[in-house]
């Protein structure tokens, strides 16, 4: 027989404190659960509607069904022997919360039914010292108990400790949190009892029962108490989810085994550089995902598109506060024990095998899977990873643990297509405004994919409406139209990747493949479409899109984040920029959109990825552009007297910007002063320019230095060096 089973009985409180003086030990954890009502009310109203009904008349239950709580864990110190003791001493290692609100409601139930004396006899109280359960290690919690039991008698007594009109009750007993705790326990179970007629005393006592773990040896019951209690923290919920979700009887054995089992996975892979980490920061953390998947899968009805308006009273509004971190109650019908095995299957495959599979490493970039699948996630700082790592994390946990509850084999080839696929629709401005929506809609997508195809590009085969539109883009719906029309799919993939990584681009590479379908003789004339729906993924062209993303890095920098201030100044020069009329003393200059996307989506942005093809860099290109400006001027009075303000400002730019005497932050369109009064500028007109934004309102901050000598002196030595001829 398992030794460990001889060792486990479900025993009653009256069997336990009739056998064992409980005491909780000075390290451990502090009585809380009278300090969270949320938590002791659940627990009280658990036990109150497992009851079910009492007679009319007396009060008394009707029923004598037990009521299993969960497990009791305890040990016997050192200097206990068998032999010589009769109550034998047990330091309660997990259970107290639990242990000590039950003893607490036996006591109210003593009060209320007129039978303090059969209480003090079942905890065997001595009237001065000894008790069958004890804080005796913690001299003003033991004090506290003692004049507790001996001075109170009925609920008269225990409302003038409510009142605060006890003469015995000292003031020092306000600043021990275990004391504060019991009485604010006592408190809600008074409130909630006080009018009732049930009469539950008896109940309590012999049919509420736990499982008693006594760990017979010392050494190993020191050691199992010092690593629960590493484990654990101030205000641990792992007791309050055991209560919650303690299954039926024939599974209550292996429960609470797997339990540790389960718990251990997270202690391992605590943050091992704070002292101070433990395994239930992780693990309550991993109980909230497999409630927000649940939740998720149980309900076919949600719709959560961008444009849907959630009711506060639907299941969806319920996932998304789950999805936030506020109010995480576990609610019992979404787990099992086959259901939280197959999850943390599944998170041990992900953060185990998967991340330390060497065979793959050399096609696919593991930089994102450690960005994506950071081990952080299993002991969060904050106590809930963020929403939008929800967004990635919880699809990847689900897709793995329904393949290994198929008996699918796992391709981490097909994982990471999965992880970057999530990854890159997170940088997408609805997604991101949309998130705990879209945390919805990703787990629901893997519900589905799962169920045709384990490949991520099989999404783009499903009947339109099966899958969130805000999540299957037409750009990600052609992508993974052309992986499965081609024959070179891990190249293609790689490819993309690269430039979806790009931090110009960030994602979007739609305009970089619509323009590789274009013939050179009309790519002048391109239109950036927002759907795909004429162009063929079987007519894609690789070796065009490649030279394309060549010329598109060459001109931009790999590194850059945004549009450099060089290719915003030739764009002066193109019809992207004109000038309209403001009033009768301003123009404006203005461009057709201000924003880095929408720039390198128009052809005449686009156009230059084919003229950079002949300089062997941006620097080259640029300086060519210059020395074209240049050479349409005689002289520098010819290009003082230039009137076109474009133009102007392109000569401001090239003297400017290398004197920080240009701010792009400031706007990238210009206000116009025609009437400067005395002021002479460079140029014959003498004009003023101002920087703006959104809408130009003539505000004088925003004017760049312009300074004459200084544009002067560049232009003198531009031609000395002949750039212009």
């Amino acid at each position: 027989m398992n030794p460990n089973k001889q060792q486990l009985k479900e025993q009653s409180l009256l069997y336990l404190l009739s056998q064992n003086n409980f005491i909780v030990p000075e390290i451990q954890r502090e009585y809380v659960w009278g300090l969270n009502y949320m938590v002791i009310s659940r627990f009280i109203d658990s036990l109150a509607e497992k009851i079910v009904t009492v007679c009319d008349q007396c009060g008394n239950p009707l029923r004598s069904t037990k009521i299993n709580i969960g497990f009791l864990y305890t040990y016997k110190p050192s200097y206990v022997t068998y032999s010589h003791e009769r109550f034998l001493d047990e330091n309660l290692i997990d259970g107290q919360q639990r242990f000590t609100t039950l003893v607490l409601l036996l006591f109210y139930s003593a009060l209320k039914e007129n039978r303090i004396s059969d209480f003090r006899e079942a905890i065997r109280f001595d009237g001065e010292s000894e008790m069958a359960f004890d804080y005796k290690v913690r001299s003003l919690t033991h004090d506290f108990l003692i004049q507790l039991f001996r001075r109170v008698t009925n609920l008269v007594t225990l409302n003038s400790i409510f009142e605060e009109n006890s003469t015995w009750f000292l003031s020092d007993y306000k600043k021990d949190r275990t004391v504060s705790a019991i009485i604010q326990a006592l408190m809600i179970i008074n409130e909630k009892f006080l009018s009732k007629k049930e009469r539950f005393y008896d109940y309590i006592l012999n049919n509420i029962k736990f499982y008693h773990f006594r760990t017979e040896a010392t050494n190993q019951g020191e050691e199992l108490y010092i690593t629960m209690n590493a484990r654990g923290e101030a205000l641990s919920k792992n007791e309050e989810n055991k209560a919650a979700l303690m299954f039926d009887d024939s599974s209550m054995y292996a429960f609470g085994r797997k339990w540790e089992d389960w718990q251990d996975f997270f202690w391992k892979h605590r943050n091992k550089r704070n002292p101070k980490s433990n395994a239930d920061t992780g693990f309550n953390e991993f109980l909230r995902w497999i409630q927000i998947i649940e939740m998720t899968l149980a309900d076919t009805g949600i719709d959560t598109d961008e444009d849907e308006k959630i009711s506060e009273e639907s299941i969806t509004n319920e996932i998304i506060t789950l999805i936030q971190g506020e109010s995480v109650i576990l609610q019992k019908q979404y787990f099992s024990i086959h259901k939280i095995e197959q999850y943390i299957e599944a998170v041990r495959y992900l953060f185990t095998d998967y991340l330390t599979d060497e065979g793959y490493k050399e096609h696919y970039h593991q930089e994102l899977d450690r960005s994506i699948l950071q081990r952080k996630y299993l002991h969060p700082d904050k106590k809930f990873i963020e929403q939008g790592e929800s967004f990635e994390l919880l699809p990847a946990i689900l897709y793995v643990a329904r393949l290994k509850q198929a008996q699918q084999s796992i391709d981490n080839q097909k994982i990471y297509r999965l992880l970057r696929y999530l990854s890159n629709l997170r940088k997408d401005i609805t997604v991101r405004k949309t998130i705990n929506k879209q945390v919805i809609n990703a787990i629901k997508l893997v519900d589905i994919l799962v169920s045709t195809d384990d490949d991520i590009a099989a999404i783009s085969r499903l009947q339109s409406g099966k899958v969130s539109r805000t999540l299957l883009t037409p750009e990600e719906q052609f992508k993974f139209r052309i992986y499965l029309n081609s024959p070179r799919r891990e190249e293609l993939e790689n490819k993309f990747w690269a430039m979806e990584d790009n931090n110009i681009l960030n994602g979007k590479i739609a305009p970089l493949l619509q323009y590789s379908y274009s013939p050179t003789r009309e790519r002048k004339n391109f239109d950036f479409q927002k759907s795909f729906e004429h162009f063929s993924p079987s007519g894609f062209d690789y070796l065009a899109f490649d030279l394309l993303t060549t010329n598109f890095l060459k001109l931009t920098s790999q590194d850059e984040k945004r549009i450099s201030n060089n290719i915003w100044a030739s764009m002066l020069l193109t019809p992207y920029y004109e000038v309209k009329p403001y009033d009768q003393t301003h123009q404006v200059v203005v461009c057709r959109n201000a924003d880095d996307f929408h720039l390198i989506r128009n052809a005449l942005f686009l156009n230059k990825l084919d003229e950079i093809d002949h300089f062997p860099s941006a620097v080259e290109y640029f300086q060519h552009i210059f020395n074209g400006f240049l050479s349409g001027y005689a002289s520098l009075e010819a290009l003082g007297q230039e009137t076109d303000y474009t133009k102007q400002l392109y000569a401001y730019y090239n003297a400017l910007v290398n004197q920080s005497g240009w701010d792009y932050w400031k706007g990238k369109n210009f206000g116009v002063y025609l009437m400067p009064g005395s002021y002479r500028s460079f140029f014959d007109n003498n004009v003023r320019y101002q920087h703006y934004k959104q809408k130009w309102v003539g505000a004088e901050y925003n004017y760049f230095d312009d300074n004459k000598s200084m544009i002067k002196k560049f232009y003198q030595q531009s031609w000395f060096s002949g750039h212009g001829k």
